[in-house]
């Protein structure tokens, strides 16, 4: 396999890994004392629709690599930019659940 392949493969192992830790992080946060119920309710909304597009981004990008045979240009191109979308949207995600459990951030955001 070439090296390339192999980062994408790497690529979606710890992306997959990631984004199952964000799931578990959001199912076992806790309501803020200070929060009201609709504050609360819009942000694990918010959250929720966060980590579920990048899960299917990483879907896409999955079946993506599952068809590259061989070093075509045009799939590792879409591979790369879907990469870079997905380290972006994964970024955000951890970024608003580390804000909201280390009380940097509002609930609402």
């Amino acid at each position: 396999m070439p090296i390339v392949l192999f980062n994408f493969a790497r690529n979606l192992k710890i992306t997959r890994f990631t984004i199952d830790v964000l799931t578990q992080r959001l199912e076992h946060l806790e309501s803020p004392r200070d929060s009201t119920r609709e504050e609360w309710s819009r942000f694990v909304g918010l959250t929720r629709e966060s980590v579920a597009a990048c899960d299917q981004l990483h879907d896409a990008l999955r079946a993506k690599f599952s068809g590259v045979q061989s070093l075509d240009s045009a799939a590792i191109a879409f591979l790369n930019a879907g990469f870079a979308e997905l380290h972006r949207k994964i970024a955000e995600s951890i970024a608003r659940l580390n804000s909201f459990e280390h009380g940097t951030g509002t609930v609402t955001a």
